[in-house]
């Protein structure tokens, strides 16, 4: 770790101050930087504790009942289908999941509405329809065979804004 100048001399005595005074500096402008400048003893630990707490703190979630080959049930994080949804529709070219809502009651998922966003002068048509089944593969993956089913037709999928492609 390097030390400045201001560092080395430590805080400012009454020679530095009447040696601002009689070459005009501002003193206020002076200690001003001398503060700005001067680490704060242990700030980098403080700092490191924090960002620790905060990877530990969860993320609201709701439990999406899936079911097993076995026929056992079990739950899947929103969360984490979600986050499988948002990788599976970046593959896609052209496009990007901007919105999700999960369809179903009592921690059943009967469907989804997608919403995404494409590229210029694409066929939307063809798009929404390899967003579907990107995401219905996704879907039947982490949930199984759901009770009542839940097929392809359960997913709504929007074209809700445009990009242009050469950005």
């Amino acid at each position: 770790m390097t030390t400045t100048p201001e560092e080395a001399q430590g805080p400012m005595t009454d020679r530095d101050a009447r040696r601002l005074q009689e070459t005009g500096d501002d003193v206020l402008a002076v200690a001003a930087r001398q503060l700005r400048d001067a680490p704060v003893p242990g700030w980098t630990d403080i700092s490191d504790s924090i960002k620790d707490r905060l990877k530990t703190v969860s993320r609201r979630s709701r439990p999406v009942r899936a079911v097993t080959d076995s026929g056992r049930t079990m739950f899947v994080a929103d969360r984490v289908i979600l986050a499988l949804l948002r990788r599976a529709v970046a593959d896609l070219d052209g496009c990007e999941l901007d919105h999700v809502a999960l369809v179903g009651e009592d921690g059943t998922c009967t469907g989804a509405a997608l919403d995404v966003v494409g590229r210029y002068g694409q066929d939307y048509r063809v798009l929404a329809d390899e967003v579907r089944t990107v995401a219905y593969a996704v879907f039947r993956d982490l949930l199984g065979p759901t009770d009542p089913p839940f097929g392809i037709e359960g997913v709504d999928v929007t074209v809700v804004d445009l990009i242009d492609e050469t950005v």
